[in-house]
């Protein structure tokens, strides 16, 4: 596979990147190559052999998604233009749904996304995303331009202790959906023991999606429910807890991550945050994206689209199983801040997503993108084994 754009047609990602009507789009950056060196070092940890950039296309080719432009390939969120830039906008929950009116501050006649649309268009992209954060809508706005230094992907603190066998540690999985849910199943197939822990009022809702995409992601797991008084329990027995909620949710339930480190001589614990261990806004694999510059700008109308599918999960999930398998087996206290926003923030960087998108060209056989290194058919999304 090739390390620069040809290796994103190879991957799966460019054939749910672009307009549905037109051309699968690839970043021009070395996207794919750089998945490739993740995923090698995740090797060089764990064992555990994947395949980088085809990770980004498992949630597609299992669920049957395609590419949308600016509707994201699971069609809850939008990449919508305001007075003075683009915003990403997620309606995935129905909560999300029902504070439009307040988002909006007016009552809503018609449909939610052309209402959504209409009133961005007048509105400062600053104050929308401010108003979003309060209400808790996920919501991501588009950098006007590249960060002069790219922040790092993932953000690790601690100090090391005596090395440790991965195999010989047990990971408490609190988290849901996707990024968190690969970092700790990836982590299980390099010989942890994972045990998936949810609480009777917080269910992990993925766990009613598609069965294929859960049993991928949770089928080497342990499945335990407890209340909310034997989820501290849980933690502490852990060597690695993955949690994916934000801190004021374990705050509500008397749990301090600093506590926590504390209890223990060698632990890790990977917070897999939209924006942040210490930033409570909401963010999910599209908006989170966006916010971080990752995108794809169509090279004759220059406007975004959304790169991939949700993108910033799964490569927040490898980012993470990477820290904290170099983390575990160093031994210590380690707390692991890995942000969907910042790690796409630093792959924008990789891809130069500021600047214009490849687009491939139709041949008989299908869409074929063309480099300086030669041709390559665009391949289709696909998944693991499960």
């Amino acid at each position: 596979m090739g390390n620069g754009p040809g290796g994103w047609a190879a991957s799966g990602a460019m054939a749910i990147t672009g307009d549905g009507s037109g051309p699968p789009l690839a970043p021009p950056g070395p996207l794919a190559g750089a998945l490739d060196a993740l995923a090698a070092e995740l090797a060089d940890l764990t064992g555990v052999t994947v395949d980088g950039p085809a990770l980004l296309g498992e949630r597609a080719a299992l669920t049957h998604l395609r590419r949308h432009g600016q509707r994201s390939c699971g069609d809850h969120s939008r990449l919508l233009p305001t007075a003075d830039g683009w915003v990403a906008v997620g309606l995935a929950r129905p909560d999300d749904i029902a504070m439009l009116p307040a988002l909006l501050e007016r009552d809503l006649s018609g449909e939610s996304w052309e209402a959504l649309a209409c009133a961005l268009r007048s509105r400062p992209t600053a104050e929308v995303v401010e108003r979003a954060a309060l209400l808790g809508v996920p919501a991501g706005a588009l950098p006007a331009a590249p960060l002069p230094a790219p922040p790092a992907a993932v953000e690790v603190t601690g100090h090391a202790g005596r090395p440790r066998s991965l195999a010989d540690c047990t990971i408490a999985d609190l988290s849901a959906l996707w990024a968190g849910p690969l970092c700790s199943g990836l982590l299980g197939r390099g010989g942890a023991r994972v045990v998936k822990v949810e609480t009777a009022e917080r269910p992990d809702r993925a766990r009613h999606g598609n069965r294929r995409l859960w049993r991928l992601l949770n089928g080497n797991k342990e499945d335990r429910t407890v209340d909310r008084t034997r989820l501290r329990d849980e933690i502490d027995a852990a060597d690695i807890v993955v949690l994916s909620s934000r801190r004021r949710a374990y705050e509500q339930l008397g749990i301090d991550v600093d506590d926590v480190l504390r209890a223990r001589t060698d632990k890790v614990v990977v917070a897999i945050t939209g924006h942040g261990w210490r930033d409570d806004r909401v963010g999910f694999g599209d908006d989170a994206a966006v916010a971080g510059g990752l995108v794809a700008r169509h090279p004759v109308d220059g406007a975004p689209r959304f790169l991939a599918d949700a993108i910033a999960d799964p490569l927040t999930g490898l980012h993470a199983a990477v820290a904290a398998a170099r983390c575990a087996t160093a031994g210590g206290q380690w707390f692991v801040d890995a942000a969907l926003a910042r790690v796409s923030g630093a792959m924008a960087a990789v891809a130069c997503a500021h600047e214009p998108a490849l687009a491939a060209t139709r041949r008989r056989r299908g869409w074929v993108l063309e480099t300086a290194e030669g041709d390559w058919p665009v391949a289709p999304p696909r998944a693991r084994a499960t």
